[in-house]
């Protein structure tokens, strides 16, 4: 909890909003109602992308190795744009970039689908993961801002919401393909809909000066105490990127769920991570940081191996409820830990470690899918398996970070 005190140290003595006159415990309960809907709506968003992730492949007619192809391109969508969202974070605030990236973010859902190639195919889904990166560090820098007006550890309950959009996302494209919606309008419904909740919350958030000095690169290597959480961020990541890009694929061609079945498996693995990142914070007040992300690993890593070891539909939904909780708490850890380093200007640091952290959720990905092509998609959860057990070698590092 040090961190989140030292953060509530460096709150301004005044902080103003835009819009009408309020007091700074309104605007602050205001912002923090704001911010979560925006957690929401992109945990939702992805979500759909991920629920639909067979459909999308099923309704081009590509192998499993073309959609790694597709993942490539969303990795490199994603990791163009964090270092540029820290920029853009820097330079004009985190609202008006939250702006712009949620434009390109959910106006390039509907493309996904409809691509008529898998070229069109790869760049939509690297346009659609550059939006996601600048809604990504915006909303997250706006959830460090709001936990410093609060005073208070908060955002265990924003990545809460996030995965709360989750479970809807999922649940909404498990009805879809269940009742045989196709991709394409399921996804343009979900984009005019998060697209004005993240409008109306906008209105409401904390303002944070654009940097007046001189810009800095546009990449920069996370600085020495920065490392650790950066790494601990790669780990978790790429255990959710993995869950996220294949958890649905895995349970219906390995584990031979029903496509319903299968965006439901996703939908458990966001409830698991819902509840994680609910109890996140006090858990780790009472356990410390070292025991509570070995913790996490170890939950996570029971669950991989429950799904490697007997990949049925029952089962499997099991497995990707311990691998939800497990994975859950670590990631605000680790944003909470770079802020905690920069608490006048925490968009560049959360930026750097997420970059670092979204290499594992985006690369890792297409790089699994290029190995399943050739060993089968079993390998997922075996390198499920490899990235839970560096957590719990990575945690002690985390705690001394």
């Amino acid at each position: 909890m040090n961190e989140i005190k030292g953060l509530a140290r460096s709150v301004p003595a005044r902080v103003s909003a835009p819009g009408r006159a309020a007091s700074p415990a309104a605007r602050s309960r205001a912002a923090r109602v704001a911010v979560r809907g925006v957690f929401f709506a992109n945990g939702a968003a992805f979500a759909s992308w991920a629920a639909r992730v067979p459909a999308v492949r099923d309704g081009l007619g590509i192998s499993t190795g073309g959609l790694a192809v597709a993942l490539a391109g969303l990795a490199a969508g994603a990791l163009a744009g964090l270092p540029l969202a820290g920029v853009l974070v820097a330079r004009w605030g985190s609202r008006r970039t939250l702006i712009g990236g949620a434009v390109l973010f959910f106006g390039t859902l509907p493309l996904i689908p409809s691509a008529p190639g898998l070229v069109p195919l790869t760049v939509a889904a690297a346009m659609f993961a550059a939006g996601n990166s600048a809604v990504d560090v915006a909303m997250n820098t706006q959830g460090v801002l709001v936990e410093r007006a609060s005073s208070r550890p908060v955002m265990g309950g924003f990545h809460a919401m996030f995965s709360l959009g989750g479970i809807s996302g999922a649940a909404a494209g498990g009805l879809a393909a269940a009742g045989g919606v196709g991709a394409g309008t399921h996804f343009l419904l979900t984009a005019v809909i998060l697209l004005a909740v993240c409008a109306v919350a906008t209105s409401f958030l904390l303002p944070d000066a654009p940097s007046t000095g001189v810009a800095g690169p546009t990449f920069a290597f996370p600085a020495r105490g920065l490392w650790a959480p950066a790494l601990v961020a790669l780990s978790a990541l790429m255990g959710e990127g993995l869950m996220n890009d294949w958890g649905a694929v895995y349970l219906q061609d390995v584990a031979g769920s029903s496509a319903g079945a299968a965006a439901a498996g996703f939908a458990v693995f966001s409830a698991g991570m819902v509840v994680g990142r609910l109890a996140a914070d006090r858990m780790r007040a009472r356990a410390g940081t070292d025991r509570f992300v070995q913790g996490c690993s170890l939950l996570a890593g029971t669950g991989a191996v429950l799904a490697l070891a007997v990949p049925a539909p029952g089962t499997g939904l099991a497995a990707y409820a311990l691998i939800g909780l497990g994975l859950a708490p670590v990631v605000p850890v680790a944003f909470t830990h770079a802020a905690s380093r920069a608490p006048r200007g925490p968009g560049p640091s959360i930026a750097a470690v997420s970059t670092v952290g979204y290499v594992g959720f985006l690369a890792g990905p297409p790089i699994v899918g290029g190995v399943a092509e050739a060993a089968g998609l079993r390998v997922t959860m075996a390198v499920l398996l490899i990235v839970t057990g560096a957590l719990g070698v990575l945690a002690p590092r985390l705690g001394r970070a």
